[in-house]
């Protein structure tokens, strides 16, 4: 088997842009080692076992989650700030505020799971 060379990025913001530019295959990519029930780590191959309910028993096909448009007033400086934090990782300020949105949602489920 080929080895591939790990791709080294310049800084954060690159990283960022490729991952995002190359999500379609990465997807791909991840689609087909669930069917072929082998996912890699690394350089090293882990075997799957892929419970019932799960991506492979619905037929191998992962989907991205269902989103819905939502309209929100945000204070103008909170608005500046996400744009500049985005801009220093490269990415855009909307997916900032859904990362923020999803850690913070993450969050607060845990705390309520603890108690």
């Amino acid at each position: 088997m080929a080895t591939r060379k790990q791709v080294e990025f310049k800084s954060e913001a690159e990283e960022a842009r490729w991952f995002e530019d190359n999500q379609d295959r990465l997807l791909e990519l991840f689609e087909q080692a669930g069917k072929d029930g082998v996912l890699r780590i690394g350089d090293k191959s882990v075997g799957i076992t892929l419970a019932a309910g799960s991506i492979a028993s619905r037929g191998g096909v992962l989907r991205k989650p269902p989103s819905q448009k939502v309209m929100l007033r945000i204070p103008t400086g909170d608005i500046e700030k996400a744009r500049h934090f985005a801009a220093e990782k490269g990415i855009g300020y909307q997916t900032y505020i859904k990362i923020l949105l999803r850690a913070g949602l993450d969050r607060e489920e845990k705390a309520r799971l603890v108690g």
